[in-house]
Parts: C-alpha cells; sequence; structure tokens
C-alpha cells in the first residue's frame, strides 16, 4: 500500500492538468517512497488523455464516456483510491501544488490523528490570497493566517483520511456541478468528523479556469442543486430559498433582456439570449427539484 493517493478530476483543462501532475509528482517524489495518482477525465476531448498517457504514464486514468461532473468522477476515483492508500488527496485539474504542502499536510495528520482532514489558503497566480469556504455556513470571515478547525474541506485541495470516506460515504451523485462537496461536509459534521485549516500548506488555484468551459449547464443545474441540498437537510427553509432564488433568476433575466435590447451585434445577441433561456430552464429545473422527491445517492465505500 502507499503512503498517498491522488484523486484529480479534469474536464478540458489539458495544460493546467499537466502543471498539477508536474508539481503533485515533484512534491511528492521529495519525501515519499510511495504513493498513487488517479486522473479521472470526464469526457475532456481535447487531447487531455493523450497527454497524460504520454507525458505521465505512471498515472492511473480513469476516462469517463462523458461529462459525468464531479460528484460522480470524484467517486470513480475514490474507489480506486481507497484501496491504495491510508490518505486521499482531492483535488481539480487547475490547482498547483507549491513545495512542502503536501508534506505540511501529512505531517500534521501524523501528529494529530484525532483530525479527519486538512485543507489550506488557495492563492492566485501572483501569490495572492483567494477568498475561500471554510465553513458550512460561513457567517464571518476567518484569518487565514491562523490556523482554526474548518468544517468545509471541499474538493479544490484537500487532503482527508480513507477511513473518513468509509464512515461518510462518497459524494451524492444527484448533484452535477455545485453543492456536493457541501453536502458530504454537511454530512461529516452530522458524524462529528473534525477538519483543520493550515495557513502554511497553500497551493496556486487557477480560479474557474475548468467551470468556464461547461458554464451553460452549471447555469441549469445550480438553481436545482441549491434546492435540493436544502430539502435534504433543512428541509421547512426549502420554501424560502425557492422563493429567493425566483427573484434572482427573474432579475438576472430581467438585466439581460434590457442589455439585448440595447445590443445590435448579431453574435452577441444570439449569446444573450442563450444565456436567457438558460436561465428560464434553470428556474423550470428548480421548480421540479422542489416538487419531486429523490434519494440520496452517496455510495459507500
Amino acid at each position: 500500500m502507499s503512503e498517498i493517493a491522488a484523486v484529480i478530476v479534469t474536464y478540458k483543462t489539458k495544460e493546467l492538468l499537466k502543471t498539477c501532475l508536474t508539481s503533485v509528482f515533484q512534491e511528492c517524489s521529495r519525501f515519499l517512497k510511495e504513493f498513487n495518482v488517479i486522473v479521472v477525465d470526464n469526457a475532456s476531448g481535447d487531447g487531455t488523455v493523450e497527454m497524460v498517457r504520454g507525458e505521465f504514464p505512471q498515472v492511473i486514468l480513469v476516462e469517463n464516456e462523458s461529462n459525468l461532473g464531479p460528484a460522480k468522477a470524484f467517486n470513480r476515483g475514490l474507489k480506486i483510491a481507497l484501496e491504495k492508500a491510508p490518505v486521499i488527496i482531492l483535488a481539480n485539474s487547475d490547482i498547483k501544488v507549491l513545495g512542502h504542502t503536501i508534506q505540511t499536510m501529512r505531517g500534521f495528520l501524523n501528529d494529530h490523528p484525532y483530525v479527519d482532514g486538512v485543507c489550506g489558503p488557495l492563492l492566485n497566480p501572483d501569490l495572492s490570497r483567494q477568498m475561500m469556504r471554510t465553513g458550512i455556513i460561513s457567517l464571518r470571515r476567518r484569518d487565514l493566517t491562523k490556523r482554526f478547525r474548518a468544517t468545509f474541506v471541499g474538493t479544490t485541495f484537500a487532503m482527508i483520511r480513507a477511513a473518513t470516506f468509509r464512515k461518510v460515504g462518497g459524494y451524492d451523485e444527484n448533484y452535477y456541478f455545485y453543492n456536493e462537496d457541501l453536502d458530504w461536509a454537511e454530512r461529516a459534521k452530522r458524524l462529528n468528523c473534525h477538519f483543520t485549516f493550515l495557513p502554511d500548506a497553500p497551493v496556486i488555484h487557477y480560479l474557474s479556469r475548468g467551470s468556464k468551459q461547461n458554464k451553460s449547464r452549471i447555469i441549469k443545474e445550480l438553481y436545482k442543486s441549491n434546492v435540493y441540498f436544502m430539502k435534504k437537510f433543512y428541509g421547512p427553509l426549502a420554501l424560502l430559498g425557492l422563493w429567493s432564488m425566483r427573484l434572482e433568476i427573474g432579475r438576472i433575466i430581467g438585466g439581460l433582456r434590457a442589455e439585448l435590447a440595447k445590443t445590435t451585434e448579431a453574435e452577441e445577441r444570439e449569446a444573450i439570449s442563450q444565456r436567457i433561456q438558460d436561465y428560464l430552464e434553470a428556474r423550470s429545473r428548480m421548480d421540479a427539484e422542489y416538487r419531486g422527491k429523490r434519494r440520496p445517492a452517496a455510495p459507500a465505500f
């Protein structure tokens, strides 16, 4: 068994993935005798698979036949990783690991056996700090220069014990994009899992490069996912959330229609019209989600 297994999910970010893999191998090779890296490709079709095979033949490559979204992709990678190592790294492909970050995370878990997982600061390419979520409900801004107990570590870059995934389960596959990590964090919190933010374990995050590739579908699924999450964990508040999001979508559509009325360029008009249709469909899917009944779909490991 290796010491660490990393699961990296990617979609149409070939060059970013190359940077990510290079940084992971450089850091892990420096202090680990044995480790595994699993890449789950969501049918990128941009040469990602060929790049991984050609330049990183030691990677375990999972090729999805379509874009399944992060929840299903991470679960497929986790199924492999949990058989390989006692500690799992979760990462998006738009990450560059900085020197000693993985070692710092691993050392902290070694020294604190009661801690289930850790995350660290997300930095812009110029090394300035990004805003990031560290709590399920964020009522105040945390001081990211200090260590503290977190309730949310996400999947952008985190290190979590395999035993914790066996206790909590995988990501609920009813989510397509967004909230699968929030759902997991809520379940982990209810099982009294303990997570820590480490200020001295940063990574560079090329913010939103991956999500830009799939913006239309994300819009259509986001509000639906929010309703599903609220119904699942905060039932009576779901109706309030539904109406709040309906107002939000209404404001967005109104703004887009006003923009459309002032635009004469054909290509731009087509793009705005498509965004309007995306939000109309998002509202329809959100309403259907509120009326429907879906069972949780998180696999057990």
